[in-house]
């Protein structure tokens, strides 16, 4: 068997999403095209509060409501949601980024804020923590 060129480098074919405090919901590449985002226009979202998880459902319906819509970019896509952000007070931190798959159940895609990464930070659950007490050292 012969030898097969790679020639996709600098690219992520891991169905990854973030979101940031702004609202920007955005897909890589590898979401893009796992998930064929290119034959919708909108989408619909959803918030499960108890378990920090968001559901994206994608529709070409432009009459559904409260439709979001999705944008195409030259890699990847996204989502303007700052009122869906403001609207459930997520508790970001910054950009969080999550594993993104598909629900078979209900059909959704779906992203677990609690298990996201925040972007150069080393800590990773994004639910809040019960407030930190601890004072600075005394370097006397």
């Amino acid at each position: 068997m012969p030898f097969i060129k790679y020639t996709e480098t600098g690219r992520s074919f891991a169905p990854k999403v973030s979101i940031n405090r702004t609202g920007l919901i955005s897909f890589s590449d590898g979401a893009r095209k796992r998930f064929n985002l290119d034959a919708y226009q909108f989408c619909v979202l959803y918030y499960e509060p108890e378990t920090y998880r968001i559901g994206i459902e994608l529709t070409n319906d432009g009459k559904a409501e409260g439709i979001k819509r999705l944008r195409l970019r030259s890699t990847g896509a996204d989502i303007a949601a700052k009122s869906f952000v403001d609207f459930f007070a997520l508790p970001l931190k910054g950009t969080t980024i999550c594993d993104l798959s598909k629900d078979e159940d209900s059909g959704l895609l779906t992203f677990d804020l609690s298990r996201g990464k925040v972007r150069g930070s080393i800590e990773e659950p994004t639910k809040d923590k019960e407030d930190d007490t601890s004072q600075p050292l005394d370097e006397t």
